[in-house]
């Protein structure tokens, strides 16, 4: 349980814009039509340069401003340019790709590629139904992730690609000796992301190496028209519900920040998040204290993290038995589709689905606004 309690930290504690492209001189010497087409997405650039494609991460973990890396995506059927040499080249469109976190199959579920999958972190931690099938068919294994990564069976595997993500600088150690080893590796950041459709803007990023462009493009315009048309509906909401996230771990309660994703879904909902003040999109520490105190006022509880029923949540503490939301029965968790061996696909499939995530939050705060459908992602806790 605290392996996947690890993990899952990780995966979630887990920022371009623009709408012209342009030409600029390139760094090799020659004109490069650029990218801009991020809408919301801060953390990655693709630029085009015809024989091949630049993909930059930018800041790629917490509290690395300034930091960057790029990839060059060269065609199968193209010579690696000479200028290339000593660079991070990835050949395309990938065929054989190890995933370090589960957050990242979600992609490839939505592009039709986990045919591509070889590798994952843990099984246990996965969701769909077709990844696991294959698991138990042979046609992947379990490489294990961070300190545990098992170096040896991943390079057995033979993968073109190794996507990794990076919670602080030591990731480094990973991609040296992945590189060391003659691994092409390339970190993905839609954890860092502050905004739902900023994570799923992300599905271009995974497209380029894919070859899939236009695929990840369509997927994403669809998934932004349906997200906007429930967060205009609303927008000019008479009330909004006030909401308490979360759980406490060993004394102290981690709260999303009041710039976050989380606190984003739920104002886009119509809700009230608690902490709506607070600047930051990082996670913070609350005293249990200070969240009683707040949580008087509260109307809805949601992601109660590992409770899956309310006798789960009082064996915690038996005061949240006072708390509004708990006597109203307006508890609800993000644990609705959940494997056997525990894999949430809220952290797959929400990835590149924020608009059911959404919709979800609004049947919930205001089911008078969306009583055309049963939850997805989201149960009440009983």
């Amino acid at each position: 349980m605290l392996r996947k309690l690890l993990f899952l930290a990780l995966s979630i504690s887990f920022l371009f814009y623009g709408c012209k492209s342009k030409k600029h001189p390139s760094p090799e010497g020659k004109s490069t039509f650029v990218s801009t087409s991020a809408k919301y997405a801060r953390g990655f650039t693709i630029e085009d340069f015809n024989t091949y494609e630049k993909l930059t991460v930018l800041n790629p973990w917490q509290k690395s401003s300034g930091v960057s890396y790029s990839y060059y995506l060269v065609p199968r059927n193209r010579k690696i340019p000479a200028s290339l040499q000593g660079k991070n080249v990835v050949r395309t469109p990938v065929r054989r790709v190890v995933c370090l976190s589960t957050t990242q199959l979600g992609f490839l579920e939505a592009l039709n590629e986990t045919s591509s999958l070889v590798g994952i972190p843990d099984i246990n931690l996965v969701s769909d139904s077709s990844i696991i099938q294959r698991y138990h068919n042979k046609q992947l294994s379990e490489v294990g992730y961070a300190q545990g990564l098992n170096y040896e069976l991943l390079l057995s595997l033979k993968p073109d690609l190794v996507l990794t993500y990076g919670v602080d600088g030591e990731v480094s150690a990973q991609l040296n000796k992945l590189k060391d080893l003659g691994v092409p590796v390339m970190l993905v950041g839609e954890y860092l992301e502050s905004t739902p459709l900023a994570k799923c803007e992300w599905i271009k990023f995974i497209g380029a190496i894919y070859g899939k462009e236009a695929k990840a493009n369509k997927w994403f315009n669809r998934i932004d028209k349906n997200y906007q048309q429930i967060k205009k509906k609303m927008a000019d909401v008479d009330y909004r519900p006030k909401v308490l996230t979360g759980l406490p771990w060993k004394d102290n309660w981690w709260m999303a920040g009041g710039k976050s994703n989380l606190a984003n879904l739920i104002h886009d909902a119509g809700g009230e998040y608690l902490w709506h003040e607070n600047t930051s999109r990082n996670a913070f520490v609350v005293s249990i204290e200070d969240v009683f105190m707040k949580a008087k006022s509260a109307d809805f509880w949601i992601n109660s993290g590992t409770a899956n029923s309310m006798k789960d949540l009082l064996s915690v503490d038996s005061r949240f038995s006072s708390l509004p939301p708990v006597k109203k029965h307006n508890v609800y968790n993000n644990n609705a589709r959940v494997s056997a061996g525990g894999g949430n696909d809220y952290w797959e499939k929400g990835v590149v689905r924020p608009d059911l995530i959404l919709r979800d939050l609004v049947r919930i705060f205001h089911p008078d606004k969306e009583n055309d459908g049963k939850l997805y992602f989201y149960r009440q806790l009983n």
